[in-house]
C-alpha cells in the first residue's frame, strides 16, 4: 500500500520545504512520492518544492480542486491523501491511512482547528 502525497500551492514559498519535509520524514517507506502542483505562484514555491524532494508540476489552472486534479493525474500511489500546504498533519497520518483502508474507508479526513482570528475560519473548525 503506498501513498502519494499531492499538495496544492499558491505562493507558499515560507514553509513549503519544511512541509515536504515533514512528510516524508513521518511517512515511513509508504510514501512514495510528494507532488506540489504549483498554481502560478510569483515566490519561489515551485523551485522550494523540488529542492525539498517534491515532484513540483505547474497546474494549467489555478485553484484548489484543478490543482489537485493535475497533481492526481500522474500520481503513482495506490492511495492519494491531498494536504493544504498550511498544513501540518499528525505524524501518525502514514499509519492512519492505511489503518482506515484496512477497515474499508474509502476516504476520510482529520479533523480541523484554525489557529485563525478570522471569523469565517472559525465557523469551519471542527473539534470536539
Amino acid at each position: 500500500m503506498k501513498i502519494s502525497i499531492i499538495i496544492p500551492a499558491f505562493n507558499e514559498s515560507a514553509t513549503i520545504a519544511q512541509l515536504v519535509d515533514y512528510l516524508f520524514v513521518h511517512g515511513d517507506d509508504y510514501v512514495i512520492e510528494i507532488i506540489v502542483a504549483d498554481g502560478g505562484s510569483t515566490d519561489d514555491t515551485f523551485v522550494k518544492s523540488a529542492q525539498a524532494g517534491a515532484t513540483a508540476i505547474r497546474s494549467a489552472k489555478k485553484g484548489r480542486a484543478a490543482q489537485m486534479n493535475a497533481g492526481a493525474a500522474g500520481a503513482k500511489g495506490d492511495i492519494l491523501y491531498f494536504v493544504h500546504a498550511d498544513t501540518f498533519p499528525p505524524t501518525s497520518f502514514s499509519a492512519d491511512i492505511r489503518e482506515a483502508v484496512q477497515k474499508g474507508f474509502d476516504s476520510g479526513r482529520y479533523r480541523t482547528l484554525f489557529d485563525c482570528k478570522k471569523i469565517i475560519l472559525k465557523l469551519n473548525n471542527y473539534v470536539s
